[in-house]
């Protein structure tokens, strides 16, 4: 070690390093001679990598005058429970329909929208022989895929069951979505919704209804400067700019 101060022991700049904005642990590594080889710290994503290794080398000049390589210091960075958000619910952008009657053949199309993101979209497409008593089955598999292109979700779902009944003198379509948990056990979902006059668009709402009320118990990250687990190891770019 260099500087002023001879004796500075591993749990001191341990101590230290602790003490600064978002750092959840540090380990550091000395060789046979007490001198720091390696430190390596573990934050939060409050703070980019770059700084949280300028918070390191300033705090070991100012308290023990130690100057210590950057490229020695590593950030390894995770995501705690304050950066996670349930997943917003799902609206229709557009649905339709698109009829070969030559081939008696159709093609559903579903685009969906999380609520609060105009700019992010999941699309699904169903294509199949085209039976008239089948259309609420078309665009319902074109919904399930457009919620299959969601990445946060854990399990992809699968259209179980849907039927169509009467109740109060409207049509209803009811939907069962499955999928696996991650303890291998199926779980159901089921969502309802009546028609409006647009034909398929019942079948659209019906798994958005299955659909959006698991979402509230999925969480994602919230936005941050940068992704999970972004990692500078010694040697990297993090103190490249001093």
């Amino acid at each position: 070690m260099s500087g002023e101060f001879d004796h500075v022991s591993v749990d001191e700049i341990e101590a230290l390093i602790k003490r600064l904005p978002t750092v959840l642990r540090c380990h550091v590594a000395v060789n046979e001679w007490g001198a720091v080889e390696e430190i390596h710290v573990l934050t939060t994503l409050d703070r980019s990598p770059k700084q949280i290794v300028r918070d390191v080398e300033s705090a070991l000049l100012a308290q023990w005058n130690l100057r210590v390589d950057h490229k020695k210091i590593s950030v390894a960075q995770i995501i705690d429970d304050s950066h996670m958000q349930p997943l917003p619910r799902l609206t229709v952008a557009e649905f339709r329909m698109d009829l070969d009657t030559i081939h008696q053949t159709g093609h559903s199309f579903v685009r969906l929208q999380p609520s609060n993101d105009e700019l992010t979209s999941y699309e699904g497409h169903w294509q199949g022989r085209y039976v008239p008593s089948q259309y609420h089955y078309m665009m319902a598999w074109a919904t399930v895929e457009a919620l299959n292109q969601i990445p946060e979700l854990p399990e992809p779902f699968v259209l179980s069951e849907l039927k169509t009944f009467t109740l109060a003198g409207r049509t209803v379509v009811a939907v069962a979505l499955s999928y696996v948990t991650s303890k291998r056990r199926e779980e159901i979902l089921v969502g309802a919704a009546p028609e409006r006059g647009d034909g398929q668009g019942a079948a659209v709402r019906a798994v958005l209804d299955a659909i959006n009320r698991r979402l509230a118990q999925i969480q994602r990250p919230r936005p941050a400067h940068l992704a999970t687990g972004d990692i500078l190891s010694p040697g990297e770019t993090a103190g490249d700019e001093h």
